[in-house]
């Protein structure tokens, strides 16, 4: 099956190839997808040309690249096995270059080939910021952000059940965060293994601690003698050598793995008595000890000195330069910080630096290049002691605004993604280094465009927080107050409604402390907007009683200022009934002014108002012509922080409101915008939920179970949030596997339903009114008129149950399938609801269509039926074309 799904053939052509059921298939494949993490059939094809070239993928954090054989250290892997075998969590120690992350990796794979979830590779080289360690497992693993909760708790929920082994590699400079990743993760997943690398033990009761000596030698071999010939020979150095002044040499490197292996890389210019005459000096002149020393570095500090005095005082400062960026750089990218030597320079002598393994090199169309965090480390205390520190940082901070800034001008295509990857680690450091030196203003501004460029990636909560960490930098409380808003915006985009609320309340705050009372009332309009219009984005509902205070200090704030009376008005109109005409014209009416004033997205939550208002008078063409106008307003906004929720809730609406009349292409077309919103890229779950409701009306059953699973895998990866929104999405998908003929399937989506909801009276009465609905399509798909008939208890014209306008959204398909019931059972109130159905669907033609063929049924017409079916065609709709030919047979 992997060598078909490769092919990119559908469900169906794997099935006529493979002789079996499209079930099967559909089954297999949902399986596959949910098993490896993987969120669409073109990864899982990716997957299926990685099993051709080598085996099945099952690590998740892919393993370092062997780029040299791995030597020896027998005794050292047996005896890191044994601690493996014996403790859940063993930290590998020692100093660095001593080959810890070599014979970790090693040994990690080997206990990943006998685990059911192999193993996680996670380095932490790049994040040198102790918060982001769990986002950093988090990537690692396949976690996505999620919407409601911690990454921490998707994360522990994610692995709760995986017996993988985890690798937290380089964990020194962030050991505290480590230690912090490794206990929550130990004490919420069982059955998970940790394997750390670090230069400090961490120092945790739940650690056993294995100490990496250097490498074995004997008078005239052992594994250092045979790393330094093996590397010596792949560097072009073929004459003999004598293995007991091999064996010397090594010894004087304190046999430390990366020590012989830069001195075997400069055998072949130097030669082993060349070597042997400089190791003294070079030895004296960088000791292990001492305040500039210390156990930290070991007697890495002698290797990597040793290789960096044998540099030229040109190439001694460039490597010190390019000390300050945290991830990989080109040559461009480095001469930025060098503005006194030319680009060709810089890569002559970049070329230079690894060649001397100071740097790693990654050729490329550009070759770029990364110092190892110790080398690093080192040419960066060089720079600190020769006074350069600050000026370089300087260049850099002011690099990672340049190369923000171009990000934020180019179109985001796969490789943008790539390149601000690289450049938000860089920005992440440059963040770190300016608050150090109390670089406020510039460390907020680079906070700002982090954030900014962190939302379009799609990773929403990071965004959040560095707008909340700008805010706390900024001297002026205007610019504090503007952050605050951003924040919440970027809160709202990822359903964190309290969150929301709490920032929007602390700017409200800060500009009435700063005499700024205009902004204040529109912050605090704003949280009662969200209260009202919002309130399945917000986990704790505040009192009514709270909201009214807040709108009450909007009013009393606005002090006659146009824009925030608009936005109190808007709140005001969001607190009335729903089809109440005093909220339609309060909401009319702030919509023209801020129109009038250029407030886009008051203009837009107004007409927000405005559309539901008609939906709860079962007035759909006014609440189509309600959109349009607001999507008028949006469509020349650009996304960001304070616009994402309202595309969100804007295209979510949209979608909606042309499903509920009928018009699957249009339902679809916003669904899918919805799920092309750049904030949204990590968010698979959430990116599918729309377009499967229209799916599933359509009858397009293969291709929304295929989504389902695309849904089920990231939502579990996510944690299995327990949000409201996605309850309808769920239950289309048990509609789904309903007339699919899979109740195994089916009662699964419905369980996952009732867990959402919270409670499984709403699911079995007709208050959601697409329950009802869902449930009727499958049994009247099974011949089960009588049940439908049962199942759809409300009348069409109960106010009690239609009365919101969320629920009268699926009114005119709850009212098509009443129809068809009663006059498929022959009830005697068929010919009045035939009647009724007809008003009720007038604005869905498909539901309309529906009452047509069931007054054609129960008239005896059988010519009209053929007819139907063509309609049905036309508009969409597979699944009533379908069921359509299926009556005509069966009579």
């Amino acid at each position: 099956m992997w060598s078909l799904v490769e092919t990119h053939l559908t469900n169906s052509q794997i099935a006529d190839e493979l002789c079996l059921s499209v079930r099967t298939v559909e089954s297999h494949v949902s399986s596959l997808m949910r098993k490896l993490g993987v969120n669409d059939r073109r990864s899982l094809a990716r997957l299926g040309t990685s099993l051709h070239q080598g085996g099945l993928p099952r690590e998740r954090g892919p393993w370092p690249a062997e780029i040299s054989s791995f030597v020896g250290r027998v005794a050292e892997r047996d005896a890191l096995l044994a601690a493996l075998a014996a403790h859940r969590m063993v930290t590998v120690t020692g100093p660095g270059g001593v080959g810890k992350t070599r014979l970790a990796v090693a040994v990690a794979r080997e206990v990943a080939a006998a685990r059911d979830h192999g193993g996680i590779f996670v380095d932490l080289v790049a994040v040198t910021d102790p918060d982001m360690v769990i986002a950093a497992v988090a990537s690692a693993a396949g976690v996505p952000e999620q919407q409601g909760t911690s990454l921490t708790d998707a994360l522990t929920a994610a692995l709760s059940g995986s017996d993988a082994i985890v690798v937290l590699d380089n964990c020194e400079h962030v050991l505290d965060a480590a230690r912090s990743a490794a206990r929550g993760l130990l004490t919420a997943c069982p059955s998970l293994q940790l394997l750390a690398t670090s230069r400090v033990r961490m120092a945790a009761p739940f650690e056993w601690v294995y100490e990496v000596p250097g490498l074995s030698l004997t008078e005239d071999g052992g594994d250092g003698v045979q790393l330094f010939l093996e590397r010596a020979a792949a560097g072009g150095g073929t004459q003999r050598l004598d293995g007991r002044e091999v064996s010397a040499l090594c010894r004087s490197l304190d046999g430390m793995a990366l020590a012989i292996e830069l001195a075997a890389g400069r055998f072949p210019s130097l030669g082993l008595d060349g070597l042997l005459a400089g190791l003294p000096q070079r030895l004296c002149y960088l000791t292990t000890s001492g305040p500039a020393g210390g156990d930290r570095h070991g007697s890495l500090r002698a290797t990597i000195g040793w290789s960096y005095d044998l540099l030229d005082d040109d190439n001694r400062a460039l490597l010190e330069t390019v000390s300050a960026f945290a991830s990989w750089f080109d040559v461009d990218s480095a001469a930025a910080l060098v503005p006194d030597l030319t680009p060709t320079t810089v890569a002559d002598g970049l070329g230079r630096l690894a060649d001397h393994h100071l740097l790693v090199v990654s050729p490329g169309q550009p070759t770029r290049y990364r110092a190892l965090e110790s080398i690093r480390q080192f040419a960066e205390e060089r720079l600190t002691d020769r006074g350069h520190a600050i000026a370089v940082h300087k260049r850099h901070l002011r690099w990672c605004n340049a190369q923000l800034t171009s990000l934020a001008r180019r179109d985001r295509e796969d490789i943008w993604y790539d390149d601000f990857d690289r450049v938000a680690d860089d920005a992440r450091a440059a963040l770190a280094w300016a608050v150090g030196q109390q670089l406020s203003e510039p460390a907020g501004r680079l906070a700002e465009r982090v954030a900014e460029q962190l939302l379009l990636r799609g990773q929403p909560a990071e965004a959040q927080w560095r707008y909340e960490q700008a805010a706390l930098l900024l001297p002026e409380a205007a610019e504090r107050v503007r952050l605050l808003r951003l924040a919440a915006g970027v809160a709202a985009a990822r359903v964190v409604g309290n969150d929301t609320l709490r920032l929007l309340d602390a700017a409200a705050i800060e500009a009435a402390a700063s005499g700024d009372q205009r902004t204040a009332a529109v912050c605090r309009g704003w949280m009662v907007i969200y209260l009202n219009m919002m309130p399945g984005i917000i986990a704790v509902l505040p009192s009514a009683e709270e909201g009214a205070r807040w709108l009450a200090r909007a009013r009393a704030d606005a002090l006659g200022d146009a824009v925030a009376e608009a936005v109190a008005d808007v709140a005001t109109a969001s607190g009335l009934p729903g089809s109440d005409e005093r909220s339609r014209e309060l909401a009319l009416h702030a919509a023209d002014v801020a129109r009038r004033h250029r407030a886009p997205l008051v203009q837009s939550v107004a007409l927000d108002q405005v559309c539901s208002v008609h939906l709860s008078r079962h007035d759909l063409t006014g609440a189509l012509e309600l959109l349009r106008r607001r999507g008028e307003v949006l469509d020349a906004q650009p996304l960001d922080a304070a616009t994402a929720y309202q595309f969100n809730d804007y295209l979510l609406m949209a979608s909606e409101v042309h499903l509920a009349a009928g018009d699957l292409s249009g339902a679809g077309r916003y669904a899918d915008r919805l799920a092309d919103l750049a904030c949204y890229r990590e968010q698979a779950h959430l990116a599918t939920s729309r377009r499967i409701k229209v799916d599933a009306l359509a009858g397009d059953l293969a291709e929304a179970a295929e989504r389902g699973a695309v849904f089920l895998a990231a939502w579990e990866r996510a944690g299995r949030p327990l949000a409201r929104t996605l309850n309808v999405t769920c239950y289309a998908l048990a509609l789904v596997h309903g007339l699919l003929g899979d109740d195994r399937r089916r009662r699964e989506w419905t369980t996952i339903t009732q867990t959402l909801l919270g409670d499984s009276a709403d699911l079995a009465g007709c208050g959601t009114g697409w329950a009802p609905t869902f449930d009727a399509l499958v049994a009247l798909d099974r011949g089960q008129a009588g049940a439908a008939l049962e199942r759809l208890a409300a009348d069409i014209d109960d106010r009690s149950v239609w009365g919101r306008w969320n629920v009268e959204l699926w009114r005119p398909w709850y009212s098509a399938l009443w129809v068809e019931a009663a006059v498929l059972t022959g009830s005697p109130d068929a010919e009045d609801r035939l009647r009724r159905g007809i008003a009720a669907t007038r604005e869905n033609p498909i539901a309309a269509t529906i009452v047509r063929r069931a007054a054609d049924l129960a008239a005896g017409d059988r010519s009209a039926l053929q007819r139907h079916a063509e309609t049905f065609a036309e508009l969409g709709c597979r699944y009533q074309e379908r069921r359509t030919l299926r009556i005509i047979a069966d009579r």
